[in-house]
């Protein structure tokens, strides 16, 4: 993890960002999308109840209610949503931008018959 002395940071509505590099960025993505997962998976989960019988006479019940609120369930899986697609945006954006160094491309390397 980089120093603090190498961050700026810039305030946002939700609290402070901190700039990343495009390593960390790559890496936090991929943190973005494991919770993007999880979270789907938990609203998949927990958005419906459920009612169960079972037993010879179906005289047992097995009631599933929902655990966690599913509007804000929905906005934490639109948030995380929402965070890819801009950090997603702003890496194609600065690799757009950048060189890579200590590399010429040489189209003879291709091996152009003639």
């Amino acid at each position: 993890m980089a120093s603090s002395s190498s961050r700026e940071l810039a305030s946002d509505e939700g609290g402070s960002m901190a700039q990343i590099t495009i390593n960390e960025g790559l890496a936090w993505l991929k943190t973005l999308k494991k919770r993007h997962e999880e979270l789907l998976s938990l609203r998949n989960d927990n958005a419906h109840r459920e009612r169960r019988f079972y037993g010879a006479s179906a005289d047992k019940e097995i009631v599933k209610e929902p655990v966690y609120d599913v509007k804000v369930l929905d906005r934490l899986v639109t948030r995380v949503a929402r965070e890819i697609r801009l950090l997603e945006q702003a890496l194609k954006t600065t690799n757009a931008k950048t060189t890579i160094e200590a590399y010429d491309q040489d189209d003879a390397a291709l091996g152009e018959l003639s």
